[in-house]
């Protein structure tokens, strides 16, 4: 166990840049389309050691890197990456490197007076400029073969590239992708219309067809009730209401039903009075909120609450939505061509968007865009299989970070790859003027770190990094390293391109990184620390 301390200048700045470059070295071979591996050891010695070339993922193996301050700094670049990963797919790699470029550059006047929090407010205006820079590169990806070469830049497996530009060019950017695990060795894809819901179904196989486990109704009504339908005679009240108003068949989206109402209601729909369909509403209370919140715009009705047990002689056929149709079996449903307002549908995805524009936790987007994805009318889930477990673990999760980059190049555009995309933002920063002597040296270690990404990406493909760079910046923006022929080339006619949105998280993120390192005055010390796997 450590000595509890308190830590100040100058070793507080030496210390937490030994940390950023511990981190930024472990992940910077991983960076470019050929990535070196890093291996892992596993504390336990009779597994075998992991060869990982995701940054994200092997910076969560790494939850301490010493016993003194050097901890703090590689935490700090830890966090970092590993958010980037988890937001938007990609860019933890060179959000490192760009993070490790501005604090060493800026330092170093720092080290010789320069006053910390007015470089910091250059590396601000730096970074602003260069983001301004990059989105007016970004191109719109509009067609399924733009799409599939922008996947096979990021994921260069060619069979998953196809399936992705295929899925992307289908869904569009509003669709949702649903990645699951598969039986057999390839890859297979599912097209679900409408909004569906997994993980419950229907509350009794009384109203499917008991062949093909499916139930369904055309032209329903929809009623939408967040309680236990328990008592048989008001729901039988209710149902008469909606009967006498002219329906012919009804789906119940509720918390459960009694015994007996669930006999009532397969009575009458073998009979044929009134067609039925009992759904479950998800167990969890945020989800459900969530689901009635949306079904009721999608469907135009009104949701029934009054707690656990729902008192049913209160409902009227008012409160009903419409659907063209709605299907149900034991595991999931769904409804394709909800009757509701297109106005109230409008807004509650622009509300949607919002949230998710300031979305920061990773289950909280993926939720959000679950939503968006039923709500505007499609979801398409790609099924993984490999010929192992281990093989198709590695393939599933490759999978899921690729549609996470998807996502964010449908719905932001793309920009040129191999680090030209910044390297064309320099003249822009370079442009910038200040009085202040410190401000411009914040706003010159942006501009020295915009180089950086395609230098380390030359340099794992065993070029001269300097070299590489000079002959790039002779040739003009756009042009970069292409790896695999080793020649200067147009990024986007060679089809090595990236998120534009990706661009831009990566170097807001690295100058956050840089401005706390570099502003850092004092470090505290615990006893006794908590470990954390994810950050």
């Amino acid at each position: 166990m450590r000595r509890p301390s308190v830590e100040f200048q100058p070793s507080v700045n030496k210390y937490l840049i030994q940390g950023v470059d511990m981190m930024a070295d472990v992940v910077r071979p991983t960076l470019g389309p050929h990535p070196r591996y890093v291996a892992y050891e596993h504390v336990m010695r009779t597994k075998t050691p992991e060869l990982l070339s995701d940054a994200s993922t092997l910076v969560r193996r790494i939850v301490q890197v010493s016993d003194n301050p050097t901890d703090v700094g590689a935490m700090l670049m830890r966090q970092a990456i590993w958010q980037m990963g988890e937001r938007v797919g990609d860019g933890s790699a060179t959000t490192a490197v760009l993070a490790q470029a501005m604090v060493h550059r800026a330092n170093q006047s720092i080290a010789a007076g320069a006053n910390a929090m007015r470089v910091r407010a250059g590396l601000l205006r730096g970074v602003a400029a260069a983001v301004q820079e990059v989105r007016a590169q970004a191109t719109p990806v509009a067609t399924q073969t733009a799409l599939t070469q922008i996947a096979r830049s990021y994921c260069h497996d060619d069979e998953l590239a196809t399936l992705l530009g295929e899925v992307y060019s289908i869904v569009g950017v509003g669709g949702f992708v649903d990645v699951q695990a598969a039986r057999g060795r390839v890859l297979e894809r599912e097209y679900v219309e409408g909004a569906f819901w997994r993980n419950t179904g229907w509350i009794s196989s009384a109203f499917a067809d008991k062949m093909y486990k499916h139930a369904e109704l055309q032209d329903a009504a929809v009623m939408l009730v967040d309680g236990r339908i328990k008592e048989l005679e008001p729901i039988t009240q209710a149902i008469h209401r909606v009967i006498d108003a002219g329906f012919t068949s009804i789906a119940i989206v509720c918390s459960g039903m009694s015994d007996p109402v669930i006999a009532f209601l397969a009575h009458n729909h073998s009979k044929g009075t009134i067609k039925c369909l009992p759904i479950q509403a998800p167990a969890s209370s945020h989800d459900r909120k969530d689901m009635y919140d949306d079904l009721a715009v999608l469907l135009g009705g009104r949701v029934f609450c009054t707690g656990d047990d729902a008192d049913m002689t209160l409902y009227t056929p008012d409160m009903l939505g419409r659907v063209r149709r709605v299907w149900a079996q034991v595991d999931q449903f769904g409804f394709v061509a909800g009757r509701g307002s297109p106005k109230a549908l409008r807004e509650h995805i622009a509300m949607l968007r919002r949230a998710l524009s300031n979305a920061k936790d990773k289950d909280r987007i993926t939720a959000l865009r679950k939503r968006l994805g039923r709500l505007m009318g499609g979801t398409a889930i790609i099924q993984v299989g490999a010929a192992t477990e281990t093989e198709q673990k590695l393939r599933q999760d490759i999978a899921e970070r690729s549609v996470r980059f998807m996502h964010t190049v449908t719905e932001y555009g793309m920009v040129p790859g191999g680090g030209a995309v910044y390297l064309a933002c320099q003249p822009a920063v370079q442009s910038l003027t200040d009085v202040d002597p410190d401000v411009c040296v914040g706003i010159n270690a942006v501009s020295y770190a915009l180089g950086e990404p395609m230098r380390t990406i030359a340099a794992n493909a065993g070029e001269s990094a300097s070299a590489t760079l000079a002959r790039v910046m002779d040739h003009g923006p756009g042009y970069g390293l292409n790896v695999l022929t080793h020649q200067i080339e147009d990024m986007r006619a060679a089809g090595i391109v990236d998120s534009a949105n990706v661009a831009e998280q990566a170097l807001v993120t690295a100058s956050s990184v840089a401005s706390m390192v570099l502003t850092t005055e004092v470090v505290v010390r615990h006893r006794k620390m908590d470990y954390a796997t994810e950050p």
